[in-house]
């Protein structure tokens, strides 16, 4: 006996069967298909690209630990900039600012005198790598080489109304003081004269003499502050009218 199935039915049943079957075959299609082709690079021996398999986060966090091209950090570079500079330039440690807060030492300093006419120009020159501050003028005073008393030596007459910050000489400066002898009659018969060139930052063990020649008399000498040049300590020098102490 043949039963009879409309076209329709048939037509339906397969559409069916043939979507069940492209479902089992291709619904892991995407992930099947990857795998496929990382295993059929690795079979055939083709190379394999190691930065494509870098992941987006992987080159951020090398990027943030690797150095810039060209060595240090610039934070790093810049702090040895500062640190180095300072040092091997020493501008810091040569400036009035440093002296006036650094007395100078008898060591770091030069001391001469020259005779100038009726004067003597007292020259202090900074033999040291760094500035420092002397007092406004030297501390002097006349008398003979025979006498150890020096209670009664003789005293120049200096500039009044003194104050201020003390003179600053730099690394490699010099500073003078002029003292004029005005020699004359009547006064007294030296032939030494005592310099001591920061009196109130040295001690009077740092005193230098120098002698002055024989059978000098002096009356009244007048000595000036330092200054930079000789015309100056000269002009300074002629202004000099209460006695240094």
């Amino acid at each position: 006996m043949r039963i009879h199935v409309p076209h329709r039915t048939l037509l339906a049943a397969a559409t069916a069967v043939l979507a069940l079957t492209l479902t089992a075959c291709g619904g892991d299609g995407t992930a099947s298909g990857t795998a496929g082709g990382a295993d059929a690079k690795a079979s055939t021996g083709a190379p394999v690209d190691a930065d494509a398999a870098k992941t987006p986060a992987a080159d951020a966090e090398a990027g943030s630990s690797a150095a810039p091209a060209g060595g240090k950090a610039p934070q790093a570079q810049g702090s040895a900039r500062k640190t180095g500079g300072g040092s091997a330039e020493g501008s810091a440690d040569n400036t009035p600012e440093y002296a006036y807060r650094h007395p100078c030492a008898m060591k770091q300093l030069s001391l001469t005198v020259r005779k100038d006419g009726t004067r003597r120009v007292i020259e202090v020159a900074n033999t040291g790598a760094s500035a420092c501050g002397l007092d406004l003028l030297p501390a002097v005073d006349l008398g003979r080489a025979d006498d150890a008393d020096r209670s009664d030596n003789l005293h120049p007459l200096v500039p009044g109304g003194l104050g201020g910050p003390d003179h600053a000489l730099l690394a490699g400066g010099k500073a003078y003081a002029v003292l004029d002898l005005t020699p004359g009659g009547g006064g007294e018969d030296v032939d030494e004269m005592h310099v001591l060139v920061s009196p109130s930052h040295m001690p009077n063990a740092e005193t230098r003499a120098f002698g002055l020649g024989s059978g000098l008399q002096v009356s009244a000498p007048r000595l000036g502050l330092y200054r930079g040049t000789v015309a100056e300590a000269v002009a300074s020098m002629r202004q000099a009218d209460t006695t240094q102490q």
